[in-house]
């Protein structure tokens, strides 16, 4: 209301043309390509789930080349804007804080991750950030988030981190 400008509009000129996110929105009617088909629990073809006035709690649809490019952009620690989002506001554990955009992850070896994922019926996404090391690694996937094994895409993304600490 502040800014007299829709989630999409907000969306594009403070995140996505900033980071050359030409593939990203939260209006699945601007997306060009087709989706790959998503899947639930069970294996079988579902649709797209649309969040209208939630759209900010999971209605984005992006590419991983977009994603890619929305990490490298954490690798810049003068950005202020994505700083503040990597900024502990609580801590849930000894291993985990949560920022204002990310789970902040203790490793224990030591190391500090950045940490997000999400779900709906039909996809799972995960992303660990390393901005001091110049790492991260995006996952995107059509397993439901209800799947049992679904915890998988996270763990694979964390191992894959692991692997490229020791390269």
């Amino acid at each position: 209301r502040v800014s007299k400008q829709s989630y999409e509009d907000l969306l594009t000129e403070r995140i996505l043309e900033k980071y050359s996110m030409a593939h990203t929105t939260s209006l699945r009617s601007k997306v060009k390509a087709p989706l790959v088909m998503s899947i639930n629990d069970r294996g079988e073809d579902i649709s797209n789930w649309d969040f209208n006035v939630l759209v900010g709690a999971g209605g984005i649809l992006s590419t991983a080349v977009d994603l890619a490019k929305f990490a490298i952009a954490q690798f810049d620690i003068s950005d202020a804007m994505l700083a503040l989002t990597r900024v502990k506001t609580f801590t849930i554990n000894d291993n985990m804080d949560i920022g204002l955009g990310w789970h902040i992850i203790k490793s224990p070896e030591g190391k500090i991750y950045y940490w997000h994922n999400g779900g709906t019926g039909g996809y799972t996404s995960s992303m660990v950030v390393d901005p001091l090391a110049h790492k991260a690694i995006v996952i995107l996937s059509n397993v439901s988030a209800f799947h049992p094994k679904m915890g998988n895409i996270d763990r694979l993304c964390f191992e894959l981190m692991k692997s490229k600490e020791s390269k």
